[in-house]
């Protein structure tokens, strides 16, 4: 097949999808297909300071085209929604107007329903079917954690984006809560895949941690890694900190950036220094290093967040041998996951006392029984391996070749 695959960031940007799309493209290269991955120049937060990469090569059997946009970061909402149209209107370009049209493009939830709606219009033009592929739901994310408060918006946002879907060839959500929600929406759309993320990150042995980041053997290290924002409850995580804070031998680390910090640093206190420490963002490579020094990774999420959305860290702690510490519905399929295959604790209660308890019920786990980590391994791989996911993948394919 002729197989358009979108995404606003490709690898060598930063993104977790840019990178999982690459190797996704790559797979259905060496499958037979005739893959163009259809992207911009990297731009994800200015991380990127190469050379301007070709608007179209020819890499790993696939064409990757980049449509120039305008520099911007997040805090410019403006130049965001400009280069939003001008990837929008790009993309509609090309694969209305090319020679020969795709037989099936792909597509994500990023930005939020405009994409799918793009993808419609080409649809109709072309007769280029599409995969919806939600890697959140719109807008229920955006009600369930507050973002947008006006309803007019949020209920054009989910007729559009229920359009997407029911037009879709196929949709793929990451997890049976997703696609209950999906069904909750009225969606009269049968097809609905349940496909994952997979493991992108890898741990480097040869990289070493500085010297204030290593582990003290004799401690239990539990972790948070990523974005401290609004929505995830880690003003919980630290008050459960202050309730162990008798136990020296527990020690909280939060790594990253966000709009919680300077909250979660004056909450913390005194604890600070003593069993609570922060860090600034670090690159993927460095994070991966320091989850395999650690022995909870925090996986937290508002209530009703799980039926939208599935934390992709919890693939990065697994890989690294990591169990998780889960503040989660407990009725969820990420929960299922964690309590069948061992792999740590989900809270059931959003309460410090609560989360300080699972907290030291896995301590003492630790303390009598050790920790395999190639166990956590092992389990992570089972369910999350690239060749487990992308197997998926093909099949999807080939039954929609059919």
């Amino acid at each position: 097949m002729k197989l358009l695959l979108v995404h606003r960031y490709i690898r060598p940007d930063t993104p977790g999808y840019a990178h999982m799309l690459y190797l996704m493209g790559k797979r259905f290269a060496a499958e037979g297909h005739d893959v163009t991955i259809f992207s911009a120049q990297p731009s994800y937060n200015d991380v990127y300071d190469g050379p301007k990469l070709p608007s179209r090569e020819q890499v790993d059997g696939m064409t990757i085209i980049r449509t120039p946009l305008f520099r911007e970061n997040k805090k410019s909402t403006f130049w965001r929604s400009v280069n939003f149209l001008i990837f929008s209107l790009s993309l509609f370009w090309h694969a209305v107007f090319r020679l020969t049209p795709y037989d099936l493009m792909t597509v994500t939830t990023f930005p939020p329903a405009l994409m799918g709606w793009v993808a419609r219009k080409i649809q109709f033009l072309r007769d280029t079917k599409y995969v919806y592929h939600c890697m959140d739901l719109y807008p229920e994310i955006a009600m369930r954690s507050g973002i947008i408060k006006r309803k007019w918006l949020m209920d054009l946002a989910g007729a559009v984006d229920k359009r997407n879907c029911e037009c879709a060839t196929e949709v793929v959500v990451l997890s049976e809560d997703m696609a209950d929600t999906l069904r909750d929406r009225g969606v009269k759309n049968p097809n609905v895949s349940v496909i994952n993320n997979f493991i992108i990150d890898q741990v480097d042995p040869k990289f070493e941690l500085p010297e204030s980041l290593q582990a003290n053997p004799d401690r239990f290290r539990v972790l948070f890694a990523g974005n401290m924002g609004r929505f995830q409850s880690l003003e919980t995580i630290v008050a459960a900190a202050q309730e162990l804070s008798h136990r020296d031998q527990i020690e909280f680390l939060f790594v990253g950036s966000g709009v919680m910090v300077d909250e979660l640093k004056k909450q913390s206190s005194d604890l600070i220094g003593h069993t609570v420490s922060f860090h600034p963002y670090m690159p993927i490579h460095e994070v991966m290093s320091l989850i395999a020094t650690s022995h909870l990774g925090i996986v937290s999420l508002s209530p009703g967040i799980i039926e939208a959305a599935y934390p992709s860290k919890t693939m990065s702690y697994l890989e690294a041998g990591c169990k998780l510490l889960a503040l989660v519905e407990p009725e969820s399929e990420l929960a299922d996951l964690i309590e069948h295959e061992h792999l740590g604790v989900v809270v059931e209660e959003y309460s410090a006392t609560a989360v300080a308890g699972a907290i030291e019920q896995q301590y003492e786990q630790w303390l009598q029984q050790g920790y395999d980590r190639d166990k956590v391994k092992h389990a992570g791989r089972a369910n999350f391996s690239q060749e487990v996911i992308l197997d998926r993948w093909i099949e999807l394919l080939n039954r929609l070749k059919a």
